[in-house]
């Protein structure tokens, strides 16, 4: 119920500060989920680019990545903004009954379909990790974990859907914890893979599960290329190295990654990250 209604109150924010031909509904399971969609402003449309902002914020308040869809527009693409769910970040779905044991033995089911020496590089890289309270700041049960992980499945397979009205390309852009969540799942083969994926400051706010990451990286099927900055939250740092060196360990092909010097939330910054991906695309042969 909480969900729902943070899902409502989202809708209405979003419908008050755009556009009626901006903010559109997408239907998932009976929930109306805010979408902001924008057309290509070039005569040629390269494809549809698909953006999951950071969990907990609705499109209209993630400057940095409605600001990237317009130079995105300017690109070629039509663009489709969608908010992630807020299971697990949300104060009133805290669930304490739930032990540190029981996220971790999530961690480590969630990791089985990861090879073994994937999953030995992300046990070194956990421990290795400072103990130090300030990477304790948060615990998602291991239920709610699951449950975000199906309510985000199910949100991009909708807008997968209503990207079939254009033609193209499929691009999908995700950043935080809303990456790392796309990262998993594309490992996974949980939802089909898209024709290339940009992670930007991709973490999860808690060790065991940040640590993993980098071998799920690793295993996506598809191009990706993995932006973070200097000013990015320790657990995004932590596992930056980490998600290079395990991505050419085990010889991933088309795997990119590029840091920015700046925060990603000024225009110029955004006009950067979108300069990233054009070049990026291009040596890809698009």
């Amino acid at each position: 119920m909480a969900s729902r209604s943070a899902d409502a109150n989202t809708l209405t924010d979003v419908q008050r500060q755009l556009f009626p031909d901006q903010a559109k509904i997408l239907e998932v399971n009976n929930t109306a989920v805010p979408l902001v969609e924008s057309l290509n402003t070039t005569a040629n449309l390269y494809g549809v680019a698909v953006l999951i902002g950071e969990s907990g914020r609705p499109p209209a308040s993630q400057q940095n990545l409605a600001m990237l869809t317009q130079y995105l527009n300017n690109l070629g693409w039509v663009t489709m903004q969608i908010s992630p769910p807020t299971v697990g970040f949300e104060p009133d779905l805290a669930d304490d009954s739930k032990s540190e044991a029981q996220s971790e033995g999530q961690a480590n089911d969630s990791a089985s379909q990861v090879d073994s020496s994937a999953n030995d590089q992300a046990t070194t890289a956990s421990s290795s990790t400072p103990s130090s309270p300030q990477y304790q700041l948060h615990r998602i049960s291991n239920a709610h974990f699951l449950l975000h992980e199906q309510e985000l499945r199910e949100r991009v397979s909708a807008v997968m859907q209503r990207a079939q009205n254009y033609s193209g390309f499929r691009l999908v852009i995700a950043q935080g914890t809303s990456a790392a969540w796309m990262i998993k799942m594309y490992a996974e083969e949980q939802i089909p893979s898209p024709d290339a994926f940009v992670a930007i400051s991709a973490f999860w706010p808690q060790r065991n599960l940040n640590a993993l990451i980098a071998s799920y990286t690793a295993n996506t099927p598809m191009p990706l290329l993995d932006i973070y900055s200097n000013h990015d939250n320790n657990w995004g740092l932590m596992s930056a190295l980490e998600r290079k060196n395990s991505s050419h360990k085990n010889l991933k092909l088309d795997y990119r990654q590029r840091h920015l010097t700046h925060t990603f939330n000024t225009q110029s910054d955004s006009e950067f990250v979108s300069k990233e991906i054009y070049g990026w695309l291009h040596y890809l042969g698009w």
